[in-house]
């Protein structure tokens, strides 16, 4: 098999075997849930950009049964929806490329909960996994049948609208998965019990969709193995695939894992490349129908890889090809070094979601906005100075002279790279690697003039003269008033990771936060070290980090055996070690030395003494307020994106 060859799903003809992975497209849809001309484009830049098919985020089914998400995310619900349906399967079909519409019957236990008054759903009283406090109600067995008749009657709505395949939302933990699983599904009536009656729900899905749509492939999305004490094991995980093929359905699109290891389901930048294709392999090799894996696929050598080798029938890419639609085409024409890398954080395509934001992309600020962001050619050929070579900088640099102006930028140090080229240090973030090479290498296109070493002033600022200058110096190192921690035994993290200094054999990192977890945990892992991480909040990791990256940090910090003291504030730093006090008690913990993962603050003093000497000037990123890499790109980007 290859990539780029023609192949088949049932009846649906499709020009290669790649296919965007469905995912969550929150705040992308027309106010009442419809597949609006947003939506549309969004999906439209992928197509264009070489997929064999579109694999959508859940399409809701039923809004009368269930609260929270269901009430967020596209619906099928109602004939109200299928005209823009049709909208999105014409505007994919002009590229060639096939639509195929996930259809979900809910959530249950994994529902959001927050201003959600419908008790959440289940096949039996669980306790959800947002707050263990509440728990779901059983549905009747009348409830069930409702599903099934509202779930065949949006097949037969999305099989006139045009749709090509039905995606059957049948994985990670959600309703239909809780119903198969023995873990959630306790049920004594005809839907539980043994596996047929586990699959019972399941079952007479694949059956009411056949019934509404005789001719339209059938895709059902499934977990053999959820990574979870009592959840499912690949034994019955390997049952459930030859069951299903049994069934009638016309290919199985593997998945892994659940919300209690989502990093299985969305993998972190912790996780090494393909963790899913073990278990993609194992079901290929017992089922006759396609078999479709996705995770962590973005490297070309690896996707051609696993179609190949077959490992899959075809491949699945979400985030890569949020991070650049262009993904397929690029591979096609032999460009594979301009595809901009997906660096798996996981911040803007999942993190957004909890927080009812737009579904985007770190590295990519015009996911989610196709239309709205954009560029237009220059005007006039304006100098634009930016100041500063981080991952703001550059982005603002590889923007501004895309659309045609003459670039200069200053970097103070010997190279270009800020904190991301720090960031890139760790191990076990080898994801950002590919997207440092390749900003760097958007760095030597025309129009961009690079000067390293050059120390930016208000007056040698005001001397080049530009038309608009671009502020992005990042943030600035001021520790809290500790005693000791001038001490020559204390580094920052940046000095960790870019001085590499000799801290021994014992090392404290002060602050659990992102950074700090990130430096127990090479210090712990890859270097061998005895970690003690201090931490005055009672958690690790900030909250709203994303689930996907939270697990991962946290699963890295549990191999390294790293000490961690939550709720435990610093006093003193002496030569060997610490002072500590919790709870009113004192405490000395020894160490060689110590890492300062806490204390970056914004510093916009050189926007401020620079704002009134130039025509237009603007600040971006950590100089404005220390954040994640997010606040830096989509800064550079909107900074240059505006200029007029």
């Amino acid at each position: 098999m290859e990539i780029f060859e023609r192949s088949q799903i049932g009846n649906m003809d499709l020009r290669n075997r790649l296919a965007m992975a469905p995912m969550g497209t929150n705040g992308l849809t027309d106010i009442d849930c419809g597949y609006g001309r947003r939506l549309i484009d969004f999906y439209e830049a992928r197509a264009k950009g070489g997929l064999g098919m579109i694999m959508t985020g859940a399409a809701v089914v039923n809004t009368e049964l269930e609260g929270g998400i269901s009430h967020f995310l596209p619906r099928l619900d109602s004939p109200a929806y299928m005209g823009r349906l049709s909208e999105l399967a014409d505007a994919l079909h002009y590229h060639d490329c096939k639509l195929v519409l996930q259809l979900t019957c809910g959530f249950g236990r994994v529902n959001f909960l927050e201003n959600n008054p419908i008790q959440p759903i289940g096949p039996s009283e669980n306790p959800c996994f947002l707050d263990p406090s509440v728990t779901t109600r059983p549905l009747s067995v009348e409830e069930i049948q409702q599903y099934v008749v509202s779930y065949a009657t949006a097949v037969g709505m999305a099989d006139i609208a045009g749709v090509d395949a039905i995606g059957i939302h049948g994985y990670g933990g959600y309703l239909v998965d809780q119903f198969m699983s023995s873990l959630w599904n306790r049920r004594e009536d005809e839907y539980g019990g043994d596996l047929d009656g586990r699959m019972r729900f399941a079952m007479e899905l694949i059956g009411a969709s056949r019934a509404a749509a005789p001719n339209m492939p059938l895709i059902f999305k499934f977990t053999p193995d959820h990574y979870l004490e009592g959840g499912r094991t690949l034994e019955e995980g390997i049952e459930v695939a030859k069951r299903l093929e049994a069934a009638g359905v016309d290919a199985l699109h593997v998945d892994a894992g659940c919300y209690e290891t989502w990093n299985r389901v969305i993998p972190s930048m912790y996780d090494q490349a393909g963790p899913t294709l073990e278990l993609v392999k194992t079901i290929k090799d017992i089922v006759n129908i396609p078999v479709i894996g996705h995770g962590k696929l973005g490297d070309p050598a690896l996707a051609k890889k696993v179609i190949e080798e077959g490992i899959a029938d075809y491949i699945c890419l979400g985030r890569p090809v949020l991070a650049d639609p262009e993904w397929p085409n690029k591979v096609k024409s032999g460009k594979a070094a301009d595809i901009k890398p997906c660096i798996s954080c996981n911040d803007a395509c999942v993190g957004r979601g909890y927080d009812m934001k737009y579904l985007g992309c770190t590295v990519n600020a015009q996911t989610g906005m196709e239309n709205t962001y954009t560029l237009t050619p220059a005007q006039s050929k304006k100098k634009v100075l930016i100041i500063g070579g981080g991952p703001g900088g550059m982005e603002a640099a590889r923007v501004a002279a895309q659309r045609g102006f003459d670039v200069t930028l200053w970097e103070k140090a010997n190279e270009l790279g800020g904190k991301l080229a720090i960031a890139s240090v760790p191990s076990f973030k080898g994801d950002l690697v590919p997207f440092f090479d390749y900003m760097k290498r958007e760095m030597d296109k025309p129009n961009i003039t690079i000067e390293l070493g050059k120390e930016a002033t208000p007056q040698n600022i005001e001397a080049f003269a530009a038309d608009e200058v671009i502020i992005a110096t990042g943030s600035k190192f001021s520790p809290p008033p500790i005693p000791g921690i001038d001490g020559n035994n204390v580094f920052s993290s940046a000095q960790l990771f870019a001085d590499k200094p000799d801290t021994g054999k014992h090392v404290i990192v002060i602050g659990a936060g992102l950074c700090g977890s990130e430096a127990a945990a090479e210090l712990a892992v890859n270097d061998g070290k005895k970690v003690t991480l201090v931490e005055m909040a009672d958690q690790v990791v900030p909250e709203g980090t994303n689930l996907p990256t939270m697990i991962g940090i946290q699963t890295l910090l549990a191999q390294g055996q790293v000490d961690i003291r939550l709720n435990t504030t610093v006093v003193e730093i002496k030569a060997d070690g610490i002072v500590v006090e919790k709870a009113g008690e004192r405490e000395m913990i020894a160490g060689d030395s110590v890492i300062m993962a806490t204390g970056y603050v914004a510093d916009p003093s050189l926007r401020n003494a620079t704002e009134s000497r130039v025509a237009s000037c603007k600040a971006i990123g950590d100089c404005l307020k220390p954040g994640k890499f997010i606040g830096a790109i989509w800064g550079g980007f909107n900074a240059a994106r505006v200029i007029n």
